[in-house]
């Protein structure tokens, strides 16, 4: 696997640049963090829930909080990879890769945010890493017995950010095995089997609390759903729209979501790809990224993200490809830490500027701060016709229930009731309502907002209807 490689440089120096390296991504992570509202769902398994409800314990119920686990993964992946350029030989070619990974325009948009992606990218990539050590001793015919528990602690780490998906690195590693010897092969089956057992330590008592709903619920709309149908709007409306995204939806988008480093790969195409004979680690991290480019290519469910975990395997092979055609070693450093510094200064100048002038990315959290004091802690809320997931993170800001969705015709009853209640819906709604009903001194407040819907890629405007 690391024949054409040298030794490891000294590990004094290396754990300091590499410290070095995860405190400056995750200082340059903060900025941007600002970018996108909070988005997800309590839809996912549990390991991105319990990092939050840690942060929150450490820092409060605030919107850095819920993202600072995936800023402190981004930061982590951009490490790991860092530490398999070093155990290459080639420290500077992992910074490199690290670096071009973290501030990749995708990355920017999808790695700072309170999701579970950034999560499940830190460990699908430490499973290949795990996995590429222990097909690669550091003394032949020796593997270290930590390599096969990192290895477990991957699997079940990326099954419980997000499911299923967290297995794809095995395929490659399996294959890459098979020459392996029946010891190596049957250490990595006992690995994925203890990663999958320390996932069930979760999933058994999951199901039972919930008489199964839990789990079905989330194979069904995290798998099923996603494999065969457009999930939530995003996905093709038609065979022939399905037909023709599989060619040319991913890998075109590859060009923008690899920015600024794809640029790289045109204009330095003959140095690069002219003799390229891929040796072993070429292989494993190809087949890696073509693993997840092929399978989600496939579904019906696309969104631009999805191929994202495939990154840091692409980052590494380009790094690697670089330096060994003799192409300016700096300059993949000097291109991640330009772009870093340029994503941070222009969203620490922007953000506060847009917000400012009220064109805030969450029309919700607009409404919120609108809102004042009218919203309390005992304040019950609920959604009509809009149910994005932001919804309830910016509401969640003072109102201290979770919400309920209701339909049109229950409005008016709900803010008949006693108490203090909050309905949240999009404004040609509320005027309609208004429209067909005579409301004499209604004892309400009404306030309004228009923002950037981030999850539809569209403009929206909410009224927001207060019952104090």
């Amino acid at each position: 696997m690391n024949a054409t490689s040298s030794a490891p440089p000294a590990s004094g120096p290396f754990w300091r640049r590499g410290l070095l390296l995860f405190l400056a991504v995750l200082a340059l992570s903060v900025p941007q963090a600002a970018l996108l509202p909070l988005l997800d769902r309590y839809a996912k398994p549990p390991l991105i829930y319990w990092c939050q409800a840690a942060a929150y314990t450490l820092l409060g119920e605030n919107a850095f909080a819920a993202r600072l686990p995936s800023l402190l993964a981004t930061a982590a992946t951009a490490l790991l990879l860092m530490t398999w350029g070093w155990r290459l030989g080639r420290e500077q070619t992992g910074a490199g890769a690290g670096l071009l990974y973290a501030f990749c325009f995708q990355t920017v948009q999808q790695g700072r945010v309170a999701t579970a992606d950034a999560l499940l990218i830190f460990f699908m990539t430490l499973t290949a890493f795990a996995g590429w050590m222990i097909l690669r001793p550091k003394v032949p015919g020796r593997v270290h017995g930590a390599c096969f528990l990192v290895l477990a602690l991957g699997v079940a780490g990326g099954f419980l950010a997000k499911g299923p998906e967290a297995l794809l690195p095995f395929a490659p590693l399996l294959w890459c095995a098979r020459g392996a010897g029946r010891n190596v092969i049957t250490g990595l089956i006992v690995s994925f089997l203890a990663g999958l057992a320390l996932v069930l330590l979760w999933a058994i008592p999951a199901y039972i609390e919930s008489h199964g709903d839990y789990v079905n619920q989330g194979l069904r709309e995290g798998v099923w759903d996603r494999i065969f149908s457009g999930l939530q709007g995003h996905g093709s409306s038609s065979l022939f729209w399905y037909l023709l995204g599989v060619p040319l939806y991913y890998p075109l988008l590859f060009w923008l979501s690899a920015l600024p480093w794809s640029p790289l790969l045109v204009i330095h195409r003959k140095k690069l790809f002219a003799a390229w004979k891929p040796d072993l680690t070429d292989s494993y991290l190809l087949l890696n990224a073509a693993l997840i480019f092929i399978i989600f290519s496939l579904m019906v469910t696309k969104l631009p993200h999805y191929t994202l975990p495939a990154f840091p395997f692409l980052a590494l092979c380009f790094a690697r490809r670089w330096e060994s055609v003799a192409l300016p070693k700096c300059t993949l450093t000097q291109l991640g830490w330009i772009t870093g510094l340029a994503f941070a200064l222009l969203t620490a100048i922007l953000v506060p500027i847009a917000i400012a002038n009220h064109a805030t990315p969450s029309p919700v959290g607009e409404l919120v701060r609108e809102a004042g004091a009218t919203l309390t802690p005992d304040t019950q809320f609920a959604l009509v016709d809009f149910q994005e997931p932001n919804a309830i993170w910016e509401m969640r800001r003072v109102v201290k229930g979770y919400g309920q969705t209701i339909p049109q015709s229950e409005i008016l009853a709900s803010l008949s009731r006693p108490g203090p209640c909050a309905i949240l819906l999009t404004s040609a709604l509320w005027q309609q309502i208004e429209l067909n009903s005579n409301f004499s001194q209604p004892p309400w407040k009404l306030f309004h907002a228009r923002g950037f819907n981030a999850a539809k890629g569209s403009f929206v405007d909410l009224t927001l209807v207060v019952k104090p």
